[in-house]
């Protein structure tokens, strides 16, 4: 008789050992019969991980856990009186005349122990990392000029409204006509290009608006507004709003107008509990975002920020942080980024919205098609979280240099922690920062390098990665330059045509390799932000800002030799910055002025090719 042998699946170990068949069972025939232990061991098998929107959700959810937890590990090590790592410095690298004494470092202030719940990771104002820091290095100054620190705020508080926008009115006879299908494209155009960047409510909440709009039925006049804003959102991120020179009605200023009527009314007169005043508020600081206007923007956010805060205190009494609804955790989240963005970019006034960023819920998808925005939206809050830690523990004006006191210092330095306090949060930040990279979903998180990514929030998340790995490692740069500074025997200037010979060995190879991580990011930086540029989005003013700081930092590795070798050649990458960004380049904006001084920076390439001719 022919049978096939049935063997099973993975034999025990008393099977397996003594070659013996076993039938499988717990415990088998051979042991029951020995009267032996019979232990299988686990089957191998590959980890699938549930895809699905709350699987991911609640993942998403833990790593903010995470983050919490390790900004706590952060807070110690920035409070320790006794750096770690120490075995990583060959020798003390402090007693530059140009960096403080190691000893003022172990009075580094300390947070109150007793309320684990302080708001320590806040960007700090007069933070050291705005783009006009850069700008006053020495170095810097004598090629491209002298720029105040607050040079470009300056710019954009002198920047009118739009003539379009004067004398705005909320008459209904003064708006642009209601048609039903060209109403449609332009919400389609929001949902499409500006609703992933800022997920306040669903598509299906806003039809219902919109039907009550065409209806002419009874509804809130900020609802309307809200409507509007949407239209014009819709019309300043279509194709042929991103041609210089478009007119008002392409970047739907006739919509908008009217919009910002009602929503400035209501700020002002509206003293109830209303969300949708705080929506409106941010669709309009949105749209001056679109338009390039930061100063703008940031006023809509701050006055959707201090209603929020009005209408959190209306429920003094109340479960703190509970029982608030999705489109408020929404609102309240977009406020948070916005009010940070702006900080982080213009060192502006803080709205108080920042430090309860640790303690409000996360939000969660509004419809089944919202799974994949609300997932960026909780990688970008993470991502924002982190870069404030950033800015917190390395760019703080609590760390400046106090023994020389000068801005020129502060800039050329960054910061006066020691190298060896340096290196140790550094390195917590960006292991930190690879931590959240690596907890994305697979399908979401974004490669690493400058390959083309299909979707722009899929580019926006690794632009923050570059930008936060940048930022980390930015201060090495500015060490090793100030050191070079000292060994050449000048406090004023870098000799571009010096070799930096000998320079080195006053450098540690970890020194070195951190710079290399800045250059490195600062390049890739620019080659991602690159795509972005051509067309309108919340993030045009500060990705051109951050293209400016980054081949700041550039030119400043270039002219250290040591560091010459890992800067990769910038003329071609500088001029495409350059053309890129004179597109927006009115007179007297801020965008004239980032091409002004990139092209009186001048890159190794461009003085050898002017030196042969």
């Amino acid at each position: 008789m022919n049978y096939t042998r049935k063997r099973a699946l993975l034999a025990c170990d008393f099977c397996r050992h003594r070659k013996r068949r076993c039938d499988g069972k717990k415990p088998c025939s051979t042991c029951r019969d020995s009267d032996a232990d019979c232990v299988y061991k686990e089957l191998p098998y590959d980890r699938i991980e549930d895809a699905s929107p709350a699987a991911v959700a609640d993942r998403l959810s833990r790593i903010e856990a995470l983050l919490e937890q390790q900004s706590q590990q952060l807070r110690q090590l920035s409070t320790s009186s006794t750096p770690t790592n120490v075995s990583v410095i060959p020798f003390d690298f402090t007693q530059s005349p140009l960096l403080p004494q190691a000893t003022e470092f172990n009075e580094f202030p300390v947070f109150p122990q007793d309320n684990i719940e302080s708001p320590t990771f806040l960007i700090p104002k007069g933070h050291t990392a705005l783009t006009t820091t850069l700008l006053s290095v020495p170095h810097i100054q004598e090629e491209v000029g002298g720029y105040a620190r607050d040079f470009f705020y300056k710019i954009e508080e002198t920047q009118p409204l739009p003539a379009s926008l004067g004398a705005a009115s909320d008459d209904r006879q003064t708006w642009p006509p209601l048609r039903q299908n060209m109403l449609n494209k332009l919400s389609d155009s929001y949902f499409q290009n500006v609703h992933p960047h800022q997920p306040l409510f669903s598509a299906s909440t806003f039809e219902l608006l919109q039907s009550k709009l065409l209806k002419n039925e009874r509804m809130a006049d900020t609802e309307a507004a809200i409507c509007l804003c949407v239209y014009a959102l819709g019309a300043i991120t279509t194709s042929a709003a991103s041609i210089p020179g478009a007119s008002s009605q392409v970047l739907g200023l006739g919509f908008f107008k009217p919009a910002l009527a009602i929503i400035l009314y209501e700020y002002t007169w509206n003293f109830k509990s209303d969300l949708s005043v705080c929506q409106a508020l941010l669709l309009a600081g949105s749209y001056f975002s679109h338009l390039g206007r930061p100063l703008q923007s940031w006023r809509m956010v701050f006055f959707a920020s201090q209603r929020l805060l009005q209408n959190m205190e209306l429920r003094h009494g109340e479960t703190p942080f509970s029982g608030y609804n999705e489109e408020e955790l929404r609102a309240f989240w977009q406020c948070f980024l916005e009010d940070c963005n702006r900080a982080e970019d213009l060192d502006v006034l803080r709205s108080g919205i920042e430090p309860l960023g640790d303690k409000m819920p996360l939000p969660h998808s509004l419809d089944p098609s919202d799974h994949e925005e609300t997932i960026h939206l909780f990688a970008e809050i993470a991502i924002r979280r982190l870069l404030n830690r950033v800015h917190s523990s390395l760019y703080s004006p609590d760390t400046e240099n106090t023994a020389t006191g000068g801005f020129a210092e502060t800039a050329l330095l960054g910061t006066s922690l020691s190298l060896q306090k340096l290196l140790t949060l550094s390195s917590e930040l960006d292991r930190q920062l690879e931590q959240w990279y690596t907890s994305i979903p697979d399908g979401i998180r974004p490669p690493r390098g400058v390959e083309i990514i299909p979707t722009d929030r899929g580019r926006i998340l690794r632009i923050r990665y570059y930008a936060a790995r940048q930022l980390i490692h930015r201060p090495f740069i500015l060490y090793s330059v100030a050191q070079y500074q000292h060994y050449r025997g000048s406090t004023d200037s870098i000799s571009p045509g010096t070799s930096g010979a000998g320079v080195p060995s006053l450098l540690p190879p970890v020194v070195i390799e951190k710079c290399e991580l800045c250059i490195e990011s600062c390049a890739k930086y620019i080659y991602n932000t690159i795509e972005m540029l051509d067309k309108r989005s919340p993030y045009l003013w500060s990705l051109t800002q951050g293209c400016l700081a980054c081949l700041t930092v550039l030119r400043l590795a270039e002219s250290f030799a040591p560091l010459r070798e890992f800067v990769p050649p910038m003329r071609p990458l500088k001029e495409t910055v350059i053309a890129k960004t004179r597109k927006w380049a009115v007179e007297g904006s801020s965008f004239e002025a980032v091409v002004a001084i990139l092209e009186a920076m001048e890159f190794r390439e461009a003085r050898e090719a002017g030196s042969v001719q």
